[in-house]
């Protein structure tokens, strides 16, 4: 399931969409890959959203804990 991944207070600016097997609740750690290294991001807030064709999209709000 591909899911919109905002920074926490930046919900114009999407920092990426991520591919995982069921949408992580607040509170999970998710983790990327940044070419070498991990990052760490807490899961602030779960939402869904619906586009103008009707399809809805789940989306993120998270922390950057390095």
């Amino acid at each position: 399931m591909q899911v919109e991944v905002f920074d926490d207070g930046e919900i114009e600016s999407e920092l990426f969409h991520g591919e995982f097997d069921a949408i992580p609740r607040v509170g999970e750690t998710i983790t990327r890959d940044a070419g070498g290294f991990f990052r760490y991001f807490e899961v602030l807030a779960v939402w869904y959203r619906e586009d103008s064709d009707g399809k809805v999209q789940a989306c993120l709000s998270v922390k950057l804990n390095d």
